[in-house]
């Protein structure tokens, strides 16, 4: 089974030898990994230059010439920039953070999972690792699929996708459609959980979990998933910033005009009553966790700006 890891990277010294140590040791597979470095200003780039030119047959380090800005625009950038040529040389594509640790059987299980259950792309649950407080605790992410759930979330983590060439190969057509660069709060885990869904694609959820999300002071999207404060305080600023508007807008863009869909994005942002008719109408089948789903709700019947 051979796999491709790409590894987006950003000021990530501190902690991205232990990833990319924790991905070189993957059991039951072949891994090669193609690290993208956002223009790292603290020696990212050189320490992995340093460190792992011996490692050249498997690790393909390669610096942007530009910054992209954050890390989702890194990762399709990243599939942008793989030929044809180099993607039908592995059986599946995985993301990877740079400051996670992999458990040994993670990618070999995300494969035997997506060959086994005829999938095309495979999430699972974490494992948070706080840093601060050194505890660890489960994120759970391997809800029942609802009908409409790719329209208001993504699947899991980026961190925990892999995925098959079919669909890496429609990620790329659909994101020359669109422009991620300057989609406000792109996510780019978001964005493939829902091309995999709108084009019909079988997805495989594993409720185990096989990755220690390290959770600290620099990580920034890894903070809104603890239980904190901060993190309710952080999504509710999303939110009122205007998360939902700006997501549906771009997601938009790739659905048939008149499709069921589209009308519930037109809809959900076209001003407070039409967003309170969506949540009433389509209810618990917009988010996958019923807890969430309620939270969902809530934020939703705020007298939110309508953005235009």
């Amino acid at each position: 089974m051979n796999i491709l890891v790409v590894l987006a990277s950003y000021n990530g010294i501190k902690y991205i030898k232990e990833q990319i140590d924790s991905i070189l040791t993957q059991e039951g597979v072949n891994v090669s990994i193609n690290i993208y470095d956002d223009c790292s200003n603290d020696g990212t780039l050189e320490f992995l230059v340093s460190e792992y030119s011996s490692n050249a047959n498997q690790i393909q380090i390669k610096k942007n010439s530009i910054p992209t800005g954050s890390a989702a625009n890194n990762f399709f950038q990243a599939l942008t920039n793989i030929d044809e040529n180099e993607i039908e040389k592995y059986d599946f594509i995985a993301f990877a953070d740079q400051d996670d640790i992999w458990l040994p059987n993670k990618l070999f299980e995300a494969g035997q999972k997506l060959r086994t259950e005829n999938s095309n792309l495979y999430f699972s649950n974490l494992i948070l690792w706080n840093q601060e407080s050194k505890t660890k605790s489960l994120i759970k992410k391997s809800y029942q699929q609802k009908k409409y759930d790719y329209l208001f979330e993504g699947g899991s983590a980026g961190c925990t996708y892999v995925m098959t060439k079919k669909l890496v190969y429609l990620v790329k057509e659909y994101v020359n459609k669109v422009d991620y660069i300057n989609w406000k709060f792109f996510s780019h885990d978001w964005f493939v959980y829902f091309i995999a869904r709108t084009n019909n694609l079988r997805v495989f959820i594993d409720n185990r979990a096989f990755i220690l999300y390290r959770i600290h002071d620099t990580n920034v999207h890894g903070q809104l998933n603890s239980f904190s404060l901060y993190a309710i305080k952080e999504r509710l600023k999303l939110i009122i910033n205007g998360w939902y508007y700006f997501q549906s807008s771009g997601f938009i863009k790739l659905l048939p005009t008149q499709s069921k869909e589209a009308k519930i994005y037109k809809l959900y942002t076209k001003n407070y009553f039409t967003r309170i008719y969506i949540i009433l109408r389509h209810n618990f089948s917009l988010i996958r966790s019923n807890k969430k789903a309620i939270q969902f709700f809530i934020l939703s019947a705020l007298p939110l700006k309508v953005y235009k």
